[in-house]
């Protein structure tokens, strides 16, 4: 079989190192402006991080720049179980040795395309129900030490996590307003004398979730269309996380490499947590008053990001996000 991987970020860089044993691979990718070659970079992730890593044959000490505990949730501290990581240097070491083809791929000259475009979906038919919701990131030279710290603003989230020697990856996503907006307006970079901004990068991340991004699987000519990671919607509709779920997505891929009905039934089991999340942002996107049942949804699915919340804080979130809406 003659494969094509479309897309070289982490999902399509990660089954392109886990398929070199299996078949030929050929990978393309477009030419990114920004300084990590990566959009959006997307440095934190949460545990199983170390299982994908060392499947690769990689180390993962390599890699994780720092562990979090707890993080600032609004004024609470919260228990999690996060990490950040050096996202670009771990993509480029999983494609070691590849031919990375800036070239137009064309479908008919390979059996299956892996579309792992992400958010252009390349080779997948558009979504007639997508959520884009829009970031800006930030990694910053701080001369002091900051906090880990998330902040949900909006239908949307802020973000401050520690990297390394006094580095940090600030951002922000958000459908109700300017995230760099949303950024001036909490004052994490308002600092100039005490931040040093050392790139940025603009993009956006699509939340619409597994069940609002089918079809996975098409016929292209001869051969098929076979989707993964964001271009699939495997991103979490509430936080945002798309690292390890892409990951994941790639290990069904892999484990239903003949079966694309199995593949869809998998991809739709494995991230049946979504469709609650999704709902809850459907409601704060229609103005409906959110309740006990949407605190239970966070309280619960944070759990499965590393975000140890309790009840009362997810209703204290809920009533933030009802308030930030009038």
């Amino acid at each position: 079989m003659k494969v094509a991987i479309a897309g070289a970020g982490i999902t399509g860089a990660y089954l392109y190192r886990r398929l070199q044993a299996r078949c030929a691979v050929d990978i393309f990718d477009l030419k990114q402006s920004t300084r990590c070659g990566l959009a959006p970079c997307a440095w934190a992730t949460t545990k199983g991080f170390e299982t994908y890593v060392t499947r690769c044959g990689l180390e993962p000490g390599r890699y994780i720049r720092d562990r979090a505990d707890t993080v600032l949730l609004g004024n609470a501290s919260v228990k999690v179980d996060l990490r950040t990581f050096d996202k670009p240097q771990f993509v480029k070491d999983l494609l070691k040795g590849a031919k990375i083809n800036y070239a137009l791929l064309v479908p008919q000259r390979y059996d299956r395309v892996i579309d792992a475009t992400g958010l252009w979906r390349a080779f997948l038919p558009p979504l007639a129900d997508d959520i884009q919701i829009p970031c800006t990131q930030f990694l910053v030279q701080a001369k002091k030490p900051l906090e880990n710290r998330i902040s949900f603003e909006r239908i949307g989230y802020a973000w401050c996590f520690a990297l390394t020697d006094g580095r940090y990856h600030v951002g922000c996503g958000s459908l109700t307003e300017s995230p760099r907006v949303t950024l001036d307006r909490l004052g994490w970079l308002s600092s100039t004398e005490e931040l040093k901004i050392l790139c940025s990068c603009s993009g956006a991340v699509r939340i619409a979730s597994v069940h609002h991004a089918q079809p996975f699987v098409i016929s292209a000519g001869a051969g098929e269309v076979w989707g993964v990671g964001e271009a699939i919607g495997c991103v979490s509709p509430l936080v945002g996380e798309g690292i390890i779920p892409g990951l994941e997505s790639a290990e069904i891929l892999l484990d239903h490499w003949d079966d694309a009905e199995g593949y869809t039934k998998a991809i739709l089991s494995q991230f049946a947590w979504m469709k609650n999340e999704r709902a809850v942002i459907d409601r704060l996107r229609s103005g409906k008053r959110l309740g006990i049942r949407d605190a239970w949804i966070i309280k619960k699915n944070s759990r499965r990001m590393g975000v140890r919340a309790g009840l009362n804080l997810a209703m204290t979130l809920i009533k933030r996000l009802r308030y930030a809406l009038m």
